[in-house]
């Protein structure tokens, strides 16, 4: 159906809900209901359809306006923000379960595969990783040269700023790789994956170092690490859809997408950027005992994972 015979055959329904949403107090109002159930049915065939946005942003406009009068109460943004936290961002990651799936594999899976390889066979090192990268890691965490502190508060927050940068623009990088299919993701996810995996193993293989890498890295990864894999399933939720858009045009796909999936890249910026906190605060002071770092990491792990599991299941959709 043509754009504008549809509009023609729908006029005076849109009429007849601007006139209620004006307060103009013509016709019944209890039409309002199914005016609004229609306003919505017609917004949906506008957008399946590929109507002018004109048309689509003032069926919009209609229908959360008649969603309001219908409902009497406008919209709280706070209390929208809270529930969207304590349970709309835990059920978007289960609903985004095999992207996510497939993130925690290409991470984790290249991760412990190579971090046993150079466990088991070290004289491989050489060739995941560029052996004086490994050198550098080492000399950094060697007791003798390793040196967590930042020179005072100052130093902390220029620390916890370059990690706001650094952390952020790796989730945004892997995120913006879905444009070219996905695998872009895949492989940012895979390459960090192989570095923790490959400096985790020599490090761990060294008593001198063992302690000073993992009880620096513990608390703060597990929101970073989250982070990033939500960002990578974000960019392969944006890769499928521009692989299989189905029956809508690539450019359509790639935008409905695109909202759909904001809030999961917003929930993995958040928790890059709580990330960044403790790397900046708690993991880089040296006052703080091994034994508390590695308390703290294992709550903020089972914490991240309860939340992400369970948060939001007892809501109503």
């Amino acid at each position: 159906m043509r754009q504008k015979l549809f509009e023609e055959r729908h006029h005076k329904l849109w009429q007849e809900a601007e006139e209620f949403v004006q307060a103009l107090g013509i016709g019944d109002p209890r039409r309002l209901p199914r005016l609004h159930r229609e306003l919505c049915h017609s917004l949906s065939v506008a957008r399946q359809r590929g109507y002018s946005p004109s048309l689509c942003d003032r069926l919009q406009n209609l229908s959360l306006a008649t969603h309001q009068s219908l409902y009497g109460v406008a919209v709280q943004r706070p209390a929208l923000l809270r529930e969207w936290a304590l349970s709309g961002f835990p059920r978007l990651v289960r609903s985004e379960w095999k992207a996510v799936t497939l993130s925690l594999i290409a991470f984790w899976g290249t991760a412990l595969v190579v971090g046993l390889l150079v466990w088991t066979h070290p004289q491989q090192l050489a060739a995941w990783m560029d052996p004086w990268d490994v050198d550098s890691a080492k000399q950094m965490y060697d007791p003798h040269h390793f040196r967590l502190g930042r020179g005072g508060s100052q130093g902390d927050v220029a620390m916890f700023g370059f990690y706001i940068w650094n952390n952020i623009s790796i989730g945004f990088r892997t995120f913006a790789g879905g444009i070219l299919g996905g695998i872009p993701a895949l492989v940012s996810l895979a390459s960090n994956g192989l570095n923790l995996g490959v400096i985790g193993a020599e490090l761990s293989r060294d008593s001198e170092t063992r302690l000073n890498f993992w009880s620096f890295v513990i608390t703060h990864s597990s929101f970073e690490i989250t982070g990033m894999i939500l960002s990578g399933a974000a960019g392969l939720r944006l890769g499928y859809a521009l692989l299989a858009p189905g029956r809508q045009t690539r450019a359509r796909s790639l935008s409905e997408t695109g909202r759909q999936i904001l809030p999961l890249m917003v929930g993995a910026a958040l928790l890059t950027l709580v990330a960044a906190f403790f790397e900046g605060f708690w993991s880089a002071q040296p006052s703080i005992p091994f034994w508390a770092k590695f308390v703290s990491g294992g709550v903020c792990w089972s914490l991240v994972a309860a939340y992400l599991l369970l948060a939001g299941r007892s809501r109503g959709r």
